[in-house]
């Protein structure tokens, strides 16, 4: 007698297995981070290595951290990292807690990164980003350096909240889909299978944007083509908002060059923003040659956005308390540090908009399981 075929495909166990495994292994890099963090803290306060915050100086950009003695800069560095190992640890030797701590790992990674960005950091990691995409490598200082490592932990903490999150999904919705086998039993045949999975890319296709998201992405478009518009202004001879003497200085070093190639950075950054809402942002266009219709990976989209949303959030919240609490004057310069006090906000609304086009992949691909 011939059997019927199910519905629903289930999850390849390899799938699931690489999940597993992807998500070890940063709790692994998580848990290697935060040792080197813990003993180079001890270090640190203890004067065996040289600190690189607790230096303020007025006029000059600076951290949070930079406003505590040594010992207790290193202090709060140490427990930062203490808790980040213990949690790593925890999970790493207990397997069975990590389904249920998917909300804990979420809230120690937004934790970790606040603290990372608004008090281990400032803009200066921003600024030698922006220097590397516009082609220029300047020496970078040992301290903006520290504070590149050190913001590699949220991220690092990000991606193991983004492995345990979506291995959830999929278990879920395996349980959906045995659910609906068990339910339909027999009945379901191969043309039903056909029409299932007709449904399901129909689904995917048609799966509505919320309102939210476009929202967020307008704002996260907005701030970056501000930022560009004075950067293209300048590099075409029109010193909007600038003195002649600031300008003419600015020509004979050549910062106007490079703030082009900052916006066109930018400019390139914000169109690809908007594909976080739109169709092209989930399967390749036409143009792209042997890519056209294919899904776009969804890592593809949401890594390089996530870097960007921990730059800017880092760089604009910099920027900030530099101005608020260490002279850094807005008077005369408001042009060229205004828009970057946007920055904050720009992140925010990147942040958002990936992690909606992230759950609303994610959704699309469990209705094709179903």
């Amino acid at each position: 007698m011939k059997t019927t075929q199910s519905c629903t495909q289930s999850e390849h166990p390899s799938q699931s297995t690489h999940a597993l495994d992807l998500g070890v292994t940063m709790l692994g890099l998580s848990a290697v981070w935060s040792l080197t963090m813990l003993v180079v803290s001890v270090l640190w306060g203890s004067g065996l290595l040289v600190s690189p915050f607790g230096h303020a100086e007025p006029g000059e950009y600076s951290t949070l951290l930079d406003y505590l003695s040594i010992p207790a800069g290193a202090a709060l560095v140490g427990s930062c990292a203490l808790l980040s190992l213990t949690l790593a640890s925890t999970l790493l030797t207990l397997p069975r807690l990590r389904g249920r701590a998917v909300a804990a790992v979420g809230g120690f990674a937004v934790f970790l990164a606040l603290v990372t960005t608004l008090v281990f950091t400032d803009t200066l990691v921003l600024a030698y980003l922006g220097y590397t995409l516009s082609l220029q490598f300047p020496p970078i200082p040992i301290a903006v350096l520290w504070q590149g490592f050190m913001l590699l932990g949220p991220g690092l903490w990000a991606a193991v909240w983004a492995s345990l999150e979506g291995r959830r999904r999929r278990s879920r919705a395996d349980a959906d889909g045995a659910a609906m086998d068990a339910s339909v039993g027999d009945a379901c045949v191969g043309d039903a299978s056909a029409a299932g999975a007709t449904s399901a890319k129909a689904a995917e296709d048609h799966r509505p944007v919320q309102v939210s998201a476009k929202i967020a992405v307008g704002v996260a478009v907005a701030v970056p083509v501000i930022y560009a518009s004075t950067r293209i202004l300048w590099a075409l001879g029109i010193p909007f908002g600038l003195s002649s003497e600031f300008y003419s200085a600015g020509l004979q070093v050549g910062m106007w060059h490079s703030g082009l190639a900052l916006a066109i950075a930018g400019l390139a950054g914000a169109l690809l923003t908007l594909g976080l809402v739109q169709k092209w942002g989930e399967r390749f266009p036409r143009w792209t040659g042997p890519l056209a219709g294919r899904r776009v990976p969804i890592l593809l989209a949401t890594i390089p956005a996530g870097i960007v949303t921990l730059a800017m959030f880092t760089g604009g919240m910099g920027m900030i308390h530099s101005v608020l609490l260490n002279g850094v004057s807005i008077n005369g310069n408001w042009v060229t540090i205004g828009p970057t006090l946007l920055f904050p906000l720009w992140a925010l609304a990147l942040g958002w908009a990936t992690y909606a086009y992230r759950a609303r992949r994610l959704d699309a691909r469990a209705s094709r399981r179903q």
